[in-house]
């Protein structure tokens, strides 16, 4: 049994939707994708353990996170959903349909495929840890402070959602900083699979992004029987992000 069921949000009716945020994101960054998704499907966002407003734990890897979303599955009586995970939540959904779960459901992986991606965040977990919340007093000073670290505005903008209030009313991480700096080799890691796969998958990438690569996809091709492969233009590894527009649409057209 785990540690508790996540946190979610429900919008919408129809064929059930569940959305996985990746690494240091939460639900709230995909609330505009999912009330347009929500005039076509019951859309249910998650929160990940150690993220948004679900519960904190020491461990953290791909097997308990996927038995958590499969608890949650079950949990909640849902005979049958399609899924759709960005980044590490790509790789989640994708540890999850390695088992046992050859089934009608249908998943869209976005911008991530089953290979390690080792040190990738290494520098945004060090900024994160150096920030000195307890000192700062407003957004605009964690913001300024987070600059020494970080450049790129809009992944400090990223980040700093994570932050809010305490009851002391000083700054803190919603999200397990300690656990996800501490588990972060175990969510680097490949997901292991060892036989073809035959659910229906859809990997999209982003055509600015180096998660997935050409050189990849012939690997992904023979893995995963059933797969499709679409590539959005003008967009980096945040695809709902830089084109919320085009994803939306491979979406409903994928999943309808």
């Amino acid at each position: 049994m785990n540690a508790g069921i996540l946190n979610s949000k429900q919008q919408g009716s129809g064929h059930v939707l569940i959305i996985l945020h990746g690494l240091f994101g939460s639900l709230d960054n995909w609330q505009s994708m999912a009330r347009k998704l929500s005039e076509y499907f019951t859309v249910i966002t998650l929160d990940l353990r150690n993220h948004g407003k679900s519960f904190h734990h020491p461990e953290m890897n791909y097997r308990v996170m996927a038995d958590d979303l499969l608890e949650f599955i079950q949990t909640h009586q849902i005979p049958d959903c399609h899924l759709i995970g960005h980044s590490m939540g790509g790789k989640v959904i994708l540890e999850l349909i390695k088992r046992e779960w050859q089934t009608q459901h249908k998943a869209m992986v976005l911008d991530i495929s089953p290979k390690a991606y080792p040190n990738v965040h290494n520098e945004i977990l060090h900024a994160m840890i150096q920030l000195p919340l307890n000192e700062l007093n407003n957004r605009q000073e964690l913001d300024q402070a987070l600059s020494a670290f970080i450049k790129e505005f809009e992944i400090r903008q990223f980040i700093l959602k994570n932050v809010d209030r305490n009851e002391r009313g000083r700054f803190s991480w919603k999200l397990n900083l300690e656990a996800l700096n501490r588990c972060y080799p175990e969510i680097s890691k490949a997901i292991e699979i060892d036989h073809p796969i035959q659910n229906e998958i859809c990997f999209v990438r982003g055509s600015r992004s180096p998660y997935i690569l050409e050189t990849d996809l012939e690997i992904l091709k023979n893995t995963f029987i059933h797969s499709r492969f679409i590539t959005i233009e003008n967009a980096g590894h945040w695809i709902h992000v830089d084109q919320p527009d085009l994803l939306f649409q491979s979406i409903v057209d994928y999943f309808q």
